[in-house]
């Protein structure tokens, strides 16, 4: 939207963006996905993500929304990350619990 990419223009990597934007590989998969079910992008398995024609016409966003739905994409993968450790930990705390004695001696 700010004409820094013209349509046909490839997006930077998965890499490229984490680095520059300081976020996870998933929050810039899944920004790229929202940018492409609003028809801005596409994505060719294997060749990359392209601005689309017109994707400009097809917004209002500015930078600062796409800024915001990146913290909060951020935020809401540390929160799903945070409970699934919890889970992880507790499931392994109900194994540990129900392994025969004989089991954990052979440890």
């Amino acid at each position: 939207m700010s004409g820094e990419l013209e349509p046909g223009d490839q997006l930077p990597s998965i890499s490229a963006l984490t680095e520059e934007y300081g976020i996870s590989p998933m929050t810039a998969r899944a920004a790229i996905k929202e940018l492409s079910n609003a028809g801005l992008v596409v994505v060719r398995q294997g060749q990359g993500v392209f601005v689309l024609e017109g994707a400009a016409a097809k917004t209002e966003l500015t930078i600062g929304d796409l800024s915001e739905l990146f913290q909060q994409l951020s935020a809401a993968v540390e929160q799903l990350t945070e409970r699934v450790t919890a889970i992880e930990a507790n499931l392994s705390d109900q194994q540990s619990e129900y392994e025969s004695p004989a089991r954990k001696r052979d440890r």
